[in-house]
């Protein structure tokens, strides 16, 4: 299921899957720290931020943050922190592999990223994308352990090197947006 990110729906999740171990010990000390680091980045406009949630796929639970940008929408530009143990953002680039691929050349020619400024990941059954959180791979342990001990949503214990990876892949990846769209403007 897709929500918007808001302290209303971390509430209803919680209330909904309380009974659920992997959730309440994994999942939702996770979305707490993702969304006291989304309260603190409110400043950066053009965001669009959701939950995509199963208790059966837990694989595909991950926060989609759309870049909205008015002049076009005729790309789907957007960032992905998979809802696991490990902290990572991804940012894709379209919805497919070949768009992917056209739009990267375009960034490498006009030199707008370099070559192997950020790692890229991409199988057969997912879109090629970037990773690129370079510092931070995990979560701080203490502030899941604390977010795990407290029913409230709207606490703000933030994981600095988490915000500080989010923040900064914002602040490279939305003038590229913008870049795109500038280019192939219609």
């Amino acid at each position: 299921m897709k929500y918007t990110f808001t302290a209303t729906n971390l509430a209803k999740l919680s209330e909904e899957y309380s009974e659920n171990q992997n959730f309440v010990l994994n999942t939702l000390p996770r979305l707490k720290i993702l969304h006291a680091i989304k309260k603190d980045l409110n400043t950066i406009t053009d965001l669009e931020w959701n939950i995509e949630y199963s208790p059966v796929n837990i694989n595909m639970n991950r926060i989609t943050i759309h870049y909205q940008n008015q002049a076009c929408k005729d790309f789907n530009f957007f960032y992905e922190i998979p809802i696991s143990l490990n902290f990572e953002l991804r940012v894709y680039l379209s919805n497919s592999s070949i768009h992917f691929i056209d739009l990267y050349n375009f960034l490498l020619e006009k030199e707008i990223l370099t070559k192997d400024q950020f790692s890229i990941k991409a199988a057969y059954h997912t879109i090629p994308h970037f990773v690129i959180n370079k510092k931070t791979k995990r979560y701080d342990i203490s502030i899941i352990n604390k977010y795990s001990n407290t029913n409230e949503f709207n606490k703000n214990l933030i994981d600095e090197n988490v915000k500080n990876d989010i923040q900064s892949g914002f602040e490279i990846f939305n003038p590229v947006f913008d870049q795109i769209i500038e280019q192939f403007k219609i």
